[in-house]
């Protein structure tokens, strides 16, 4: 009787000891996975601000127009006055026709960049009202078997400038539009960390371009063709 007892008494404590190892076992097993968990929600809020944090003014259809840009100017640099608005926004205009991008993000870009100063040199060597670095993209230009840049013409004149501007941000867009939908920070910084500062700025500056309504309808061709004669 006493040997079946002590059997008995041996046998709750295996299976007692294998519980409580079976159960350990578990806790480790989730407690290593938790970081995991916590660790792709983060990547999917970082990537939700990226992506999605911003309006989508960027792709509305505003006109190439030196008119509508320079009401675009005027709303992010009242102080210049209407000719110098005009004038620059018909070299806007004219580097935009070689060059198919959208005319807000050329003039968000222009005044994050340069504050419309044709006359500026950053830190890092960026020239011009387009703040174009010359040593960075001369090397993507002879690689793709483009004509160089002309650095002393980027500094002095503006059209050709905003030409380079525009077939740089050209370059961007087909590059990297299908997988990227902000492409154009890219004209800033390649990395995440930089574009989402750099997109913070430009999207302020679209925010007042957006509240000018100046995408094109249907009803508005006449009269702007009108305004352009």
């Amino acid at each position: 009787m006493k040997t079946i007892i002590i059997n008995l008494t041996k046998r709750k404590d295996k299976e007692l000891i294998f519980k409580v190892a079976l159960l350990s076992t578990l806790a480790v097993g989730v407690s290593l996975q938790r970081p995991k968990t916590i660790m792709k929600a983060e990547a999917i809020k970082i990537d939700s601000v990226y992506n999605d944090n911003y309006g989508d003014f960027d792709r509305e259809n505003i006109p190439n127009k030196s008119l509508v840009i320079a009401k675009m100017i005027s709303a992010l640099k009242p102080r210049l006055s209407s000719l110098e608005r005009q004038e620059v926004a018909e070299k806007i205009q004219l580097a935009l026709k070689k060059h198919k991008i959208a005319p807000q993000i050329v003039v968000a870009i222009i005044d994050t960049e340069s504050n419309f100063q044709q006359d500026l040199v950053s830190s890092t060597g960026d020239l011009s009202m387009a703040q174009v670095n010359v040593e960075v993209w001369n090397k993507e230009f002879e690689r793709m078997n483009l004509e160089l840049i002309d650095v002393e013409r980027v500094k002095t004149d503006e059209v050709y400038s905003l030409e380079k501007m525009a077939q740089i941000l050209e370059i961007l867009k087909n590059r990297y539009e299908k997988k990227d939908r902000r492409w154009y920070a890219r004209y800033h910084s390649k990395t995440k960390k930089h574009k989402r500062v750099y997109l913070a700025k430009l999207e302020s500056r679209m925010r007042l371009l957006e509240k000018l309504n100046l995408a094109l309808k249907k009803s508005d061709t006449p009269r702007l063709l009108a305004q352009a004669n």
